[in-house]
């Protein structure tokens, strides 16, 4: 999204009696725009604000609009008899924006004005009659904002414009970088020992164009992150071979029993104003992050007295033999307003997405999951106040809920084809099935933090936190299995968190600092089993709930409590070092529980207790202010997922003492280096990771359910990124990523490859953008996802996962004060199956990518 900068001038009273003395805006001593000097002229009592005068005056009428051209640029007339008001002036890219209070446009023409090109310097003008009682008037230079002045004469008002400069230039834009994440502290990325990627708004903005589907979003563009799923599940999602765990704000968003794999479902991406991925083992946020750490951040106040940013889109598949189908439109809304003054800020954003059907490149329709067949609401509600100049308080409330729309199931038959590559789907019925459980997720999120920024020369930050997550699934048919497996059935989770956060980032001296603090939370989970009954689904396509008594996984508590310690010292401005030290201790407490898919069903629960120490260290030289290389050793802990863990284990199965819940702790070694030039920037970073104890699952070739694989693991790998802007007009870049892994099953010291579901093909994105003209953007994104065969070649799997290249492509133009982006996903239309499907071996399960879709996207700001 264009970065946009707002600036105030004075209300213009346009008419024969108007004399009002405007001064300059200036920003590093260029003239922007201007402002109305102080008038100290009294005013009798009785006057009213002009605009309310005019606004209570019968509406001015333009007649006319002409353009003649100066010796220093370009008149604008207006012809009119009446007095006009000008509104406040705001910049988009380089156009120049204003409306007329109280008027109306009235041409030979009709209500729109155009010209195109009118001087070398101005690029387009428009003059516009949206219908509202209000003129709008926006003029585009060709390389930065125009300057206006105004003049009147008889009848008429005239704007005269003239060549703005660039206000985009180095001396104005910061190029410090600051991240949050690495270190819990603010910190310029070039001052951080680890990989980390920043995803701003501008890059989501341009993603929408093409999904809201926060999985696909960071597939496309983090390294070492497993390609876009297409299906919004993050089962596959895996970070340098390893979990995730994912924050909202410092939220932990990813429940130990992440069975549901939807974590980043939780909120609309069109609320977000960045993502910081932490790429490679962290403790600094306490269990979990052994393959990295994805912080999302909330939008935050613009600062402006109000700001009113609204967004609608439209897309729709553009394989032929779709046209007949009447779900195949999905369309979005946003609407975020922002409050601020020296005292307080607020902000209310609102979104609401419909996805219906989508479409593979072959026509067919794409089984329903995650990602399609739903709609979406979101609101984010956040409240700051100032107490004092050190000391602030904020709340924060976020609520998403995503709801199934399907009349569609997969079709069981498909197995019985030996020749059939996907799933097909299959109508329930007319309508579909009635749930008395509608399939859903909802989540609620309540965050409340405090900072102050002097407590005996150190800043405090306190964190209080609540989520609460209810998901249901959809309805699952296994007749035809094992007799004690339940026929028709969905799996539900309640899953709530809470807990808190406080640190001290004290001073050593004026080039060395140490935070330190506590860390607690909370994770109470469950996850009964609902079962339905098979015949109203076959007589009425009904799911009525007739039993809710056993369990898809068991019912526990967590409970987290670190301690950390974290300094840094800037021995010279060249070299930074690093180091830091996390206890953590967990106790976990689990009730006894019946196991729907085992038998005899009865487990006994347990409670048990785990604690370690976790260790980083770093350091960070920059030979010139544009090169920096790191260094690092750091650690991440993590206990496994005891919901997964225990749901295939024996009658005998001790959860005090087995070592099937020990603690993994992964021990992460890397180096790297950035460059940050006026028109090259670039990272390179190559890892290497251990851990005596795996976490991931391998299938029981006796009932088929997935069981624990706690042995050793080593994953290694190269990430790349490198942005060229060769002119003011291209940019082209490109990001590569590759890593393998392997275990060691028999613990007899041969290593075998990991699986492709933890370690995915190798990754390439590319993209060229232009700036075809003013006000005009055109780009093409490929994302190239290699083949990786060697898990084949040695047996560990069947599936040689990979091999597709697709393409994107988006033109952004700038119309009146809003942009307007269109996107065709799947240029080339290729029918491809993503890397997670392409694994599945129930071929009833497996669905292609969507193919060549038409999105339409139109934003502005008020």
């Amino acid at each position: 999204m264009t970065n946009q900068i707002r600036l105030t001038r004075c209300g213009l009273l346009l008419g024969a009696a108007s004399m009002l003395t405007c001064s300059p805006i200036l920003l590093n001593g260029e003239v922007l725009a201007f402002e109305r000097a102080p008038d100290n002229r009294s005013q009798p009592a009785s006057a009213q604000p002009l605009r309310q005068r005019m606004a209570q005056a019968t509406p001015a009428t333009i007649t006319d609009v002409q353009l003649s051209s100066t010796t220093e640029g370009l008149n604008i007339i207006l012809v009119s008899e009446q007095p006009l008001v000008t509104e406040e002036f705001t910049v988009s890219g380089n156009t120049l924006i204003t409306e007329i209070a109280n008027a109306v446009l009235d041409l030979p023409d009709g209500t729109l004005f155009e010209a195109f090109g009118p001087t070398d310097d101005v690029a387009y003008v428009q003059v516009s009659d949206p219908g509202n009682g209000t003129i709008q008037i926006a003029v585009t230079g060709s390389d930065a904002p125009p300057m206006i002045t105004t003049n009147t004469q008889a009848d008429t008002f005239v704007l005269t414009v003239t060549p703005g400069m660039a206000i985009a230039s180095e001396d104005m834009v910061d190029p410090i970088q600051i991240v949050v994440t690495a270190t819990r502290t603010e910190e310029d990325v070039f001052d951080v020992p680890r990989s980390i990627t920043v995803i701003d708004q501008e890059d989501i903005e341009r993603q929408l164009t093409f999904t809201n589907n926060l999985p696909d979003i960071l597939g496309n563009l983090v390294p070492g992150l497993g390609a876009p799923p297409r299906d919004g599940s993050t089962i596959f999602l895996r970070l340098r071979g390893r979990p995730i765990t994912i924050l909202i704000d410092g939220v932990p968003q990813t429940p130990n029993n992440n069975t549901f794999s939807s974590s980043l479902n939780t909120i609309d991406p069109a609320q977000i104003e960045r993502i910081e991925v932490l790429r490679g083992p962290s403790a600094i946020y306490g269990d979990g992050g052994t393959g990295g750490i994805i912080n999302i951040i909330t939008k935050g106040a613009s600062g402006e007295p109000l700001d009113i940013d609204v967004a609608v889109g439209f897309d729709t598949s553009f394989t032929t033999e779709t046209f007949d189908e009447s779900d195949r439109f999905g369309y979005s809304t946003q609407v975020d307003l922002s409050a601020s003054n020296e005292r307080v800020d607020g902000v209310l954003s609102l979104s609401y997405d419909v996805v219906d059907a989508q479409f593979d490149a072959e026509g067919n329709r794409i089984l329903p999951n995650g990602l399609n067949e739903n709609e979406r609401l979101g609101l984010l509600t956040k409240f700051g106040v100032n107490i004092t100049e050190q000391q602030r308080l904020g709340l924060t409330y976020s609520f998403f809920r995503q709801l199934n729309n399907t009349e569609y199931t997969f079709d069981i038959a498909v197995a019985d084809d030996p020749d059939a590559e996907f799933g097909r789907a299959l109508r329930i019925g007319d309508d579909g099935a009635d749930y008395e459980e509608r399939p859903r997720q909802i989540n609620h999120v309540v965050d409340l933090t405090y900072r102050n920024e002097d407590v005996f020369g150190s800043q405090l930050d306190i964190q209080a936190y609540y989520r609460d997550t209810n998901q249901v699934g959809v309805f699952t048919d296994t007749r035809g299995g094992l007799e004690f497996i339940p026929e028709l059935w969905q799996t539900t989770l309640d899953d709530v968190e809470y807990g808190g956060r406080l640190q001290l980032d004290s001073p050593i001296g004026s080039s060395a600092n140490l935070l330190w603090g506590v860390d607690y939370a909370r994770n109470e989970t469950a996850s009964p089993l609902l079962i339905a009954d098979i015949d109203d689904l076959d007589e009425n396509q009904e799911i009525n709930i007739i039993d809710d008594s056993l369990d898809r996984f068991p019912t526990y508590d967590l409970e987290n409590l670190g301690l950390f310690a974290q300094a840094s010292w800037d021995i010279s401005d060249q070299v930074q070092i690093s180091g830091g030290v996390r206890y953590e201790n967990i106790d976990y407490f689990v009730e006894d529980f019946d196991l729907a898919f085992r038998f005899p069903r009865e487990r006994e629960g347990g409670s048990g207790s785990v604690d370690d120490v976790a260790f980083n260290a770093g350091v960070v030289y920059n030979p010139i202010p544009e090169i920096g290389l790191f260094a690092s050793f750091a650690q991440g802990f993590s206990i496994p997922d005891l919901a997964s863990s225990l749901q295939g284990v024996s009658q005998a199965f001790d959860i005090g003492s087995d070592l099937l819940l020990e603690p993994q702790k992964v021990n992460n070694y890397e180096l790297g280096f950035r460059a940050n030039f006026e028109r090259v920037q670039a990272t390179v970073s190559g890892f290497y990771n251990d851990s005596e104890l795996g976490v991931g699952f391998v299938t029981d070739p006796e009932t088929g359910f997935p069981v624990a694989n706690r042995s050793p693991q080593r994953n290694y790998g190269v990430e790349v990124t490198v942005d060229w802007q060769p002119s003011d007009d291209w940019r082209l870049g490109n990001l590569f990523s590759w890593s393998e892994g392997e275990d060691d099953i028999d613990d007899d010291g041969d290593f075998l490859p990991l699986s492709t579901i933890l370690v995915q093909p190798f990754k390439v994105g590319l993209y060229i953008e232009n700036d075809t003209a003013p006000g005009w953007t055109n780009r093409l994104d490929a994302l190239i996802i290699g083949r990786r065969r060697r898990s084949v070649n040695e047996g560990v799997d069947t599936v040689e996962a990979g091999g597709y290249t697709t393409v994107d492509f988006s033109s952004n133009i700038q119309i009146g004060r809003g942009q307007l982006t269109v996107g065709i996903a799947n240029l080339f239309d290729v029918q491809y199956l993503p890397v997670g499907e392409q694994l599945f071996l129930n071929v009833t399960q497996r669905s292609p990518a969507p193919g060549r879709t038409l999105h339409l996207r139109y934003a502005m700001d008020f």
